[in-house]
């Protein structure tokens, strides 16, 4: 969630057609090293995949600085050995703003659906207090944020998976002139589930529920040889501590192909 947007609101400060749709399409290929560790399979082998993302939205001002925008984001990706982690997850927010000089203050609320192997894995209920600051005379803007979500566990294992989390985080973000761009990201959030440590069937018999603690840094670039047609290529580091042994991890997911942008 905000992973297109915060590029869309910059955009339209730089651009003077002040467009108010976005999309942002990206195919190519991703290296996991730890594939299955977020879905409870515990399998610490490395994969390749082929992986898609979507980026689309519409952001407008309604009256005087108040603005709302309305995005998707889909992303599906395909692996090369372990396919019964193939991953579908989407999800659709929905955004009011209050824009005030240089900041905009945003509250945005998203529902993400997600599916493993064709089947349902889990749904999400997000709210995300947003404050995203347009450093003056630059193209440049930082985005701090708060995290909070219901999680509604829906696959077919017998654990008890619902939970929620609470979290925080920050972005900043550097565009060139050709509106090519880095953003750097990081991210904290504590969940804590309904399932037990001992439920598992791990040597543990403790009764407590199981809680995760995961930071998430992750950087970002794409370059637009012209408006419409670039390359990406992004880096991701998740650090996981838990109180259930399988979701202790240090994962490295690396990601690069083309983009096309309207």
């Amino acid at each position: 969630m905000g992973k297109g947007g915060i590029e869309n609101r910059v955009e339209q400060q730089l651009e003077a057609d002040n467009k108010p749709f976005y999309a942002n399409l990206r195919l190519g290929g991703l290296y996991d090293s730890r594939v299955g560790s977020a879905s409870g399979g515990g399998d610490e082998d490395s994969d390749t995949a082929f992986a898609a993302t979507l980026f689309a939205g519409w952001q407008a001002p309604l009256e005087g600085n108040f603005g709302l925008s309305l995005d998707y984001g889909g992303y599906a990706d395909f692996h090369q050995d372990f396919d019964e982690y193939d991953v579908i997850d989407q999800s659709v927010s929905f955004e009011p703003q209050y824009i005030s000089g240089q900041s905009i203050y945003s509250m945005p609320f998203a529902f993400n659906y997600a599916m493993e192997d064709g089947e349902t894995d889990y749904s999400k209920y997000t709210v995300s207090p947003t404050w995203t600051y347009l450093i003056p005379k630059t193209s440049q803007a930082i985005a701090v944020y708060g995290i909070g979500s219901i999680i509604d566990d829906r696959d077919n294992s017998i654990l008890d998976e619902d939970g929620e989390a609470i979290g925080a985080g920050c972005a900043y973000l550097l565009f060139f002139d050709n509106l090519s761009r880095i953003r750097l990201s990081l991210d904290y959030q504590h969940t804590k589930y309904d399932a037990r440590v001992i439920d598992y069937d791990t040597p543990s018999v403790s009764t407590d529920k199981r809680e995760d603690d995961s930071i998430v840094a992750g950087v970002d670039v794409q370059y637009q040889f012209n408006k419409f047609f670039g390359i990406f290529t992004n880096y991701s580091f998740i650090h996981s501590n838990s109180n259930v042994d399988i979701y202790e991890y240090n994962r490295h997911i690396v990601e690069a192909g083309i983009a096309f942008k309207y």
